[in-house]
């Protein structure tokens, strides 16, 4: 009917001209992945890491700091049905790492390796044969086991002390 209309058109989202890229932080992306085109993927990238080729999008964004990370390998995707969306951002910095935080950090690795180094001694035989650390590795998959001496102690929670 001819006139100026005074909506603006909705932004139209634009196909991706090359492969996932660092220029694509903050945006909108949708695209399929090439193992499963029916199910499109949508998500804010958070960034991509060139090194492993690795595309990281935010899902299930709640306020500054809590979010959902995908990782997806850029040859995974499908190039053909890739759509940006909204204008590139620079991510988000990253909160300083205060001395209570690394004394966390450091705790919390210290915990983990005394745990495998405690797991590892009870599920690693001593100057055992080959074949009966085997044969402990196969009941293992089953039952409670562990070591102690060179015996192999199944069910060793009841009361009994376990079967040797």
């Amino acid at each position: 009917r001819g006139g100026l209309s005074l909506l603006a058109p909705a932004p139209v989202p634009r196909m991706a001209d090359t492969k996932p890229s660092q220029d694509w932080c903050g945006m909108t992306v949708s695209f399929s992945l090439k193992a499963d085109p029916g199910n499109p993927i949508t998500a804010e990238v958070f960034t991509f890491d060139p090194a492993s080729d690795t595309l990281v999008l935010i899902e299930n964004k709640v306020g500054a700091h809590i979010a959902s990370y995908r990782y997806i390998r850029a040859p995974s995707i499908d190039l053909s049905t890739v759509r940006l969306s909204g204008s590139a951002t620079q991510p988000e910095p990253l909160p300083p790492l205060t001395p209570q935080i690394m004394k966390r950090i450091r705790d919390k690795e210290r915990e983990a390796v005394d745990k495998e180094r405690t797991r590892l001694t009870e599920t690693i035989g001593s100057g055992v044969p080959r074949e009966i650390q085997v044969l402990f590795n196969a009941l293992a998959k089953t039952m409670q086991c562990k070591w102690r001496e060179k015996d192999i102690i199944v069910d060793g929670e009841r009361g009994n002390g376990g079967v040797r």
